[in-house]
């Protein structure tokens, strides 16, 4: 484990305690992710190293895929099934709609997680989505479980994996190089404001060009833009794409944002997504 990732558990609390002060209105949202956060911490997975070499993974990247899609790293699902169920019944404690349904679809059977957790691991989209729409109005949370029951696991990986290539990381995608995930934030790092895109499942961080869109590539600074709520001290900012409407979040940081605050800087930042989509951007 790294000295970054080695934060006190009252950083979250701190964080979210000043989120509650700040926006009252996420006061509640705040609250869920203060009784799901520890479960995710304290989560033993038993993940088995991925059986990757440095040229492998150089090679894996070079095709543009990410290092787990088309792996079958071995990690307790007994585990994982019980940390999914655990999850949703914390959601359904606090209120959250459908979250009934999806527990009882967890704990009944009636979804097969070991298949779910093999298609969130090879990046099978399709086969997610058609999964999804079987599942009707619940899919959307049950997926987001199934997912951050994985993230114990995830972090485990991207752990083992990030030290192959240092600084030398090579990936000019948006999406996660170890998980496959799209990025959740970007971060303009260090006294140079290096851009970096950071992956709210597993927590990598890799450096981005500045003028480029990190949904789909897009480098012509005549279709770029940055929108802002307030330009304050911290400079928090939207950068949006007119080629393909998309958009992500931008922080101000000078040391990257360790694993375990992302979610949290995520839902801090909640304020820049409705002033995306207040201007369209999805």
């Amino acid at each position: 484990m790294t000295i970054m990732e080695m934060q006190p558990e009252d950083d979250q609390e701190r964080r979210l305690a000043a989120i509650r002060q700040v926006s009252p209105d996420l006061a509640e949202a705040a609250a869920v992710y203060r009784v799901i956060l520890p479960l995710l911490r304290e989560a033993d997975l038993r993940p088995s190293p991925v059986p990757i070499t440095a040229e492998e993974a150089k090679e894996r990247l070079e095709r543009g895929v990410p290092l787990l899609h088309g792996s079958s790293p071995a990690f307790d699902i007994s585990a994982a099934r019980d940390l999914a169920i655990g999850l949703a019944r914390r959601l359904e404690e606090r209120g959250v709609a459908h979250a009934t349904g999806v527990r009882e679809a967890l704990e009944s059977g009636r979804v097969h997680l070991p298949a779910l957790f093999t298609l969130i691991l090879r990046g099978d989209h399709a086969a997610l989505a058609s999964i999804a729409r079987d599942l009707g109005a619940d899919s959307f949370l049950l997926l987001t479980v199934a997912r951050n029951a994985l993230r114990p696991a995830l972090g485990a990986w991207r752990r083992q994996l990030t030290p192959l290539f240092g600084s030398r990381i090579r990936w000019d995608k948006g999406d996660c190089f170890v998980c496959g995930a799209p990025a959740a934030l970007g971060e303009l790092q260090g006294n140079d404001q290096s851009k970096h895109l950071r992956c709210g499942l597993c927590g990598a961080d890799w450096p981005y060009a500045r003028i480029r869109c990190a949904r789909c590539g897009n480098d012509d600074h005549a279709t770029l833009g940055i929108l802002y709520q307030d330009p304050g001290p911290d400079k928090a900012r939207v950068e949006v794409c007119e080629r393909c409407r998309g958009y992500i979040k931008v922080i101000v940081t000078f040391a990257p944002t360790p694993p375990d605050l992302l979610p949290v800087e995520d839902l801090a930042t909640l304020y820049l997504d409705g002033v995306a989509l207040r201007d369209g951007y999805g």
